[in-house]
């Protein structure tokens, strides 16, 4: 004859379960290292997102081309 389990009993013994989601942010040796100072300087320099945005970006590409 079979024990008869609680609620909570039976929610632990589940064989699936809650599965973290992956993290879309890998950290990878061969990524740029990018200079927080300097980020933090070409924001003060452009307080505009868009000119902010396309500075950043020529810094990356230089990153990944050096």
């Amino acid at each position: 004859m079979t024990k008869k389990r609680t609620l909570n009993e039976l929610r632990q013994s589940k064989t699936f379960g809650y599965q973290p989601p992956k993290s879309h942010f890998k950290l990878v040796e061969d990524a740029p290292k990018f200079d927080n100072r300097y980020i933090c300087d070409l924001i003060k320099e452009f307080p505009n997102d868009t000119d902010l945005g396309s500075e950043i970006r020529k810094y990356y590409l230089h990153l990944i081309n050096n």
